[in-house]
């Protein structure tokens, strides 16, 4: 028996992690994370034989899925995902790609992480680069990771078990129940949360668990485990192993939202060469699927991604609703990948500037709700903020540190690696067999693919007709502006509705305009006009525009057009006919809250990532993995509320209930 704790966690969600004779123990359940007798050989007796590993994941490979999934309940020290990794490396299938899905209420710290994993030198490699790649702000929701040299990619769910495992979609093939003895924290062994891992589990899924108490065993059975005693580990005398006898789950809590089912492309073609289709094609490149990249342009970032600067910021919102959600989850992963691509952002972090008391009453309420510590975000004086910036600054500011500016070319680049799109006008994707044809308006057949992505803003309305995606068109127009002595002070970037960049090269670039009609949607180039300009230096905040002694030199600019959605929220995942849509679910017309109709109907194999207006560049990278992840099968790297949020069949949904159909 562990001595009583004379540690107290220091928060709710700390675990009280102490080192006690070098076995890790946490104050707060009181119990300790892996045996004293050897953690990683417990490890690898109770859950990665207990779930028949390496050997299902070949077995599963051999039916030509490429994925494997092996979920967790309490990741604790990341000793079982270091195993499970090791493995892996060792018995890889050829091709295969390994998921590894944790859910944890109580995350333990880098630092700390890496003082329990020191005891075990065989994982001293691996270990590194986890802690390497660790969450630094570990705010609740999905966090996701990729070993891409491996094929591995760890999904670290923060947040209390039930509820973390509601808002999770995937399709678990093994899972390590590990999270503390049911008498220490029972929480995590509730019925509610079996009844959430019989949800998330595929045909014949293989469980695992450390504990073999008669309560467990009884709850695993009623949500429809086989489950048998094994002979424990040290001191202990069993522990279980079991297998998912009963039917997987099919539906989502809106049937509109169900996810489409899973296929195993050969080729995917995706359409578009901005940040979105850059991002898509990176994310099946990590997974090692052949995609058929085209543009209009034949080159990357032609368009809007074309611009010299744009903005990385998260922009949480107030009330913390789910559209703050997408771009806080956004911005976490953006900036993730772009460390691990070595891209870095200029400018000392952002100054989002309290325009005036209703916005300085904004700001202190979001400080307030908790929304700004989870994205590198923090309030604050006007003292500080003139301090931060380098210039004179007259109001309080939201600083975001870990943003700042890049070059929307550079970023693109970096998450398409060593791809390059194909010079080809797309104009027609038909059906042709099982798989798609994308033919030029000739009519003339350029490519096949299993399936399409296309991520070519407001080209993809006109290429996709039957979902009926209503797109809308913006023009935006970015101005440069000769850099001055006063100004080549500014250090940070500088948001204020519009946005002003540190100088480079002799200028600053400033934006950007917001303009509705009066133009072709599909134009290409867009011409740069002399009012817009003007309409530019005219949302320049005083104190900022005496930085050029009012009388900004203008040295040009860049327009291109922005697509964007009623709701002003992306276009992220799998396309349905619209028409279709309208037959399974008007009853919605009538009642709005009956949940039936069945699964969407779906146009098999044809995915949209578009809509993104002026934050592409921080919601691409992590959309596109929710496309690919909703194509394959594979676990979700967002809650299901963010997804529901960004599904294209919500327009028509929303229609119907407001009868507008």
């Amino acid at each position: 028996m562990i001595d009583a704790p004379s540690e107290t966690p220091a928060d709710e969600t700390d675990p009280g992690l102490v080192l006690r004779e070098g076995v890790p123990v946490s104050t707060r359940f009181d119990n300790v994370y892996f045996s004293r007798g050897g953690g990683l050989a417990e490890t690898a007796h109770v859950f990665l034989d207990g779930c028949g590993l390496p050997q299902a994941w070949h077995d599963k490979m051999r039916e030509t899925a490429k994925a494997f999934t092996v979920a967790e309940t309490g990741f604790g020290t990341g000793l079982n995902f270091l195993a499970t990794w090791d493995l892996w490396r060792r018995h890889r299938p050829a091709g295969g790609v390994l998921h590894y899905l944790a859910i944890e209420g109580f995350p333990i710290p880098g630092i700390r992480l890496a003082e329990t994993l020191a005891a075990f030198p065989r994982l001293s490699g691996l270990a590194a680069r986890l802690i390497d790649t660790y969450p630094p702000v570990m705010a609740p929701g999905p966090h996701r990771i990729w070993f891409e040299e491996d094929r591995v990619c760890l999904t670290l769910v923060i947040g209390e078990a039930a509820q973390a495992l509601a808002g999770t979609q995937a399709r678990v093939d093994a899972w390590f129940l590990d999270g503390f003895a049911p008498a220490k924290n029972p929480s995590i062994w509730r019925p509610e949360v079996l009844r959430e891992i019989a949800r998330l589990s595929g045909p014949g899924a293989r469980l695992a668990s450390f504990t073999a108490a008669g309560a467990v065993r009884r709850g695993l059975a009623a949500v429809g485990f086989a489950v048998e005693k094994r002979q424990g580990f040290g001191s202990k005398h069993h522990c279980i192993a079991a297998r998912f006898t009963a039917p997987t789950h099919v539906s989502a809590e809106e049937p509109w939202y169900t996810p489409p089912p899973a296929i195993a492309p050969g080729r995917v073609a995706v359409i578009g060469a901005g940040i979105a289709g850059a991002a898509v094609v990176g994310a099946l490149a990590r997974r090692g699927i052949d995609a058929r990249w085209f543009d209009r342009h034949g080159r990357m970032a032609a368009e809007a991604s074309g611009n010299p600067s744009g903005l990385i910021m998260a922009r949480p919102t107030a009330d913390a609703d789910v559209h703050g959600e997408v771009t806080a989850a956004s911005f976490r992963y953006a900036r993730a990948c772009a460390d691990r691509a070595g891209v870095a952002l200029g400018g000392d972090g952002v100054l989002e500037l309290a325009a005036d008391d209703a916005a300085l009453g904004r700001f202190s309420t979001m400080a307030a709700v908790g929304v700004l510590a989870p994205v590198s975000a923090s309030l604050v004086d006007s003292a500080e903020a003139s301090r931060v910036a380098g210039i004179p600054l007259a109001r309080p500011a939201i600083r975001h540190h870990t943003g700042g500016w890049v070059d929307p070319r550079a970023w693109s680049a970096a998450f398409a690696g060593t791809a390059a799109p194909s010079r080809a006008a797309i104009a027609r994707i038909e059906r042709c067999g099982q798989g798609w044809a994308l033919s030029d308006a000739t009519g003339a057949v350029l490519a096949t693919a299993d399936a399409v992505i296309v991520a070519s803003a407001m080209a993809t309305a006109p290429l996709l007709p039957a979902a009926r995606l209503p797109l809308q068109a913006i023009r935006g127009q970015l101005t440069r502006i000769g850099e001055t002595p006063a100004s080549r002070r500014l250090r940070s970037c500088l948001a204020f509705g519009g946005y002003l960049a540190p100088a480079l090269s002799g200028y600053h670039v400033a934006g950007a305009t917001y303009t509705r009609g009066g133009f072709d949607p599909l134009g290409w180039p867009v011409p740069v006009l002399e009012e817009d300009h003007r309409r530019t230096l005219g949302t320049l905040p005083a104190e900022i525009s005496r930085l050029f002694a009012d009388a900004p030199t203008v040295l040009g600019g860049r327009a291109a057009i922005r697509a964007v959605t009623p709701d002003r929220q992306l276009i992220a995942g799998p396309v349905s006919d619209a028409d279709a849509l309208v037959e399974a679910y008007g009853h919605l017309r009538r009642d709005a809250k009956r949940l039936d109709g069945g699964s969407p109907p779906f146009i098999d194999g044809v995915f949209a990532l578009t809509g993104l207006g002026s934050r592409g560049l921080v919601t691409a990278p992590l959309m596109a993995e929710l496309v690919i992840a909703q194509m394959l099968g594979e676990p979700w790297p967002v809650s299901r509320a963010i997804a529901a949020a960004v599904h294209p069949n919500r327009f028509v949904i929303r229609d119907l209930r407001r009868h507008r159909l």
